[in-house]
């Protein structure tokens, strides 16, 4: 940790810069996290007219762990109660709340905090008004145990600064059709997302989507709206009205709205290519994920096109987690969707050769399923980005 008088004099620095560029709250949770050690640092707020997540930005966080809570581990998430009854001048520690024995058998902790790097939070209220509610949180390691005294004395001496900021600037955490977290998360995403009505309106196209578009014709945007070659856009289309419909209706839409519904497109017979990928959609419901994407259903379409999936570094695998070059080879077929035994026949090994290497990458990237290792390697930070990444496989998990 470094909670110098340094530190500190930059952190307000920083703190006040916000008022001038909304972006620079970044910079802010950047350097805290750096300062208190922690696996991450996040800040949201509320809008109280709306009822909806107006802000969220963060350092070391996810956009594709956002989107997952908010889509779904938001309703299971035991610290929320909690932190909503917090006094607003108060601290609330979650393992204050929820001991060793609950978080053992709590869905929430095993299926989406642990697994993705962080047990403790230590949250505050910075504003909380008829307006808006802004808060802040750390999240530390499971080894790491709480935020110590120290951390929470410094923390407790940038408060007012934040808060001050915070009210100053408060047109920056009420919500906005011009601003939406959702759609700023979809941004940061490199697996190609759009959002679209499910009329076939495209309201969203991330960066990476636009770079599929321009080296595919099987999928296109013209005058803003989505195209298909037939009939995989008639399909497609009523299969999302009729998904709508379902969620509108359903006892437990919830449910309904967390898995995705897969779509094979292929270029028509009389185009004279085999061109093919493949899309992945589930929709958007406001009541469901915070308003967080407007005030309207939108379906949110995932891309994957063979020719450019992204490949995986092994030199960061080797970086990050330790992984021998055999070991990088057996997870980079496995992210290619190839089975154990067919590696085995590929690299002319055993069998069990194979599968006591696949206990090894497990123990050393912390998974325990097939699937998780898959989702962690594909999530990886692209080699470009992430040459001099240090060896740190939790900061990787959620910084992908």
């Amino acid at each position: 940790m470094d909670l110098s008088p340094g530190r500190f004099d930059q952190l307000v620095n920083l703190i006040y810069d916000t008022l001038d560029d909304k972006s620079a709250w970044r910079r802010v949770l950047e350097s805290l996290n750096e300062a208190l050690g922690t696996r991450a640092v996040h800040m949201l707020a509320f809008d109280a007219t709306h009822g909806t997540l107006s802000f969220s930005d963060g350092a070391n966080m996810a956009p594709q762990i956002d989107i997952e809570y908010i889509r779904t581990y938001q309703y299971i998430d035991p610290r929320v109660n909690q932190m909503r009854a917090q006094p607003g001048d108060t601290w609330m520690h979650c393992h204050e709340h929820f001991d060793e024995e609950f978080v053992a058998n709590d869905p929430f902790y095993q299926e989406f905090l642990l697994p993705n790097g962080a047990r403790y939070l230590s949250a505050c209220k910075l504003v909380e008004d008829n307006t808006a509610t802004i808060m802040l949180a750390c999240l530390r390691r499971p080894a790491d145990g709480p935020l110590p005294p120290e951390a929470i004395a410094f923390l407790d001496r940038l408060r007012p600064h934040m808060a001050r900021a915070c009210r100053i600037g408060l047109a920056n955490f009420v919500y906005s059709t011009q601003a939406l977290v959702g759609h700023a998360l979809v941004n940061k995403l490199r697996q190609p997302v759009l959002l679209l009505t499910t009329q076939g309106e495209v309201v969203q196209v991330n960066q990476a989507a636009s770079a599929l578009l321009r080296e595919t014709s099987l999928v296109a945007v013209e005058n803003g709206r989505l195209l298909l070659p037939q009939p995989h856009l008639d399909a497609f289309l009523d299969q999302c009205v009729q998904l709508e419909e379902q969620i509108r209706f359903s006892t437990d839409p919830a449910t309904l709205a967390e898995g995705y519904r897969s779509l094979h497109i292929a270029a028509s017979a009389e185009a004279n290519t085999a061109d093919t990928m493949y899309g992945f959609y589930s929709m958007l419901v406001p009541e469901q994920v915070m308003g967080s994407f407007g005030v309207r259903p939108l379906v949110m379409l995932f891309l994957y096109h063979p020719r450019s999936a992204q490949e995986i570094d092994s030199s960061l695998l080797q970086a990050a987690f330790g992984l021998s070059q055999a070991e990088c080879r057996i997870a980079t077929l496995l992210a290619d969707g190839m089975q154990l035994k067919n590696i085995a026949e590929t690299l002319g090994v055993q069998y069990d050769t194979v599968r006591k290497q696949l206990l090894s990458i497990y123990q050393k990237t912390s998974t325990n399923r097939q699937p998780e290792l898959v989702r962690l390697l594909l999530h990886l930070p692209a080699a470009a980005v992430q040459r001099a990444v240090a060896a740190d496989p939790a900061a990787l998990t959620l910084d992908a």
